[in-house]
């Protein structure tokens, strides 16, 4: 505890938008820890593949909405970027249009901070059991589009 370490190392999880320009983004963080004895590394193979958000106006969407709306009382859909990471950078860079839908409700726990990776994350009966049903409804309601 009492020793000053000659080095060190820090990861870091970037969560970039899709189509962040990786290079001017490591040039940026560079400038603002303006420090030369800090080296920035960025791994090899890490990185995920620039691509376009999925659209909001295709019959996919149109779907979510329509289900969301019967569900969950008329609430607007609002697209959002999760700060989680899953392959779907992969699939959107090859054109697939991607959307995750989470629309899991908590209202014991949210308001605590309990929310998901918490260390207390979980979710009521009652909103699974709607969040289920959401899905199967979804499932059904894209299986029959065009």
């Amino acid at each position: 505890m009492n020793v000053l370490p000659s080095a060190a190392a820090a990861s870091l999880d970037i969560r970039a938008l899709p189509d962040e320009d990786m290079t001017k983004f490591y040039e940026t963080l560079k400038s603002v820890i303006n420090d030369p004895a800090i080296k920035l590394v960025p791994q090899s193979g890490s990185a995920r593949p620039g691509a376009s958000p999925s659209a909001l106006n295709n019959e996919a969407f149109r779907a979510i909405e329509a289900v969301a709306k019967r569900h969950y009382d008329g609430v607007p859909v609002l697209p959002a970027m999760s700060t989680g990471a899953t392959d779907m950078a992969f699939l959107r860079a090859k054109g697939v249009q991607c959307y995750g839908v989470g629309p899991a409700l908590d209202s014991e726990d949210g308001r605590k901070g309990y929310g998901a990776r918490s260390d207390r994350e979980r979710i009521l009966e009652s909103s699974l059991n709607q969040f289920v049903k959401f899905h199967h409804d979804l499932v059904v309601e894209l299986a029959g589009a065009k």
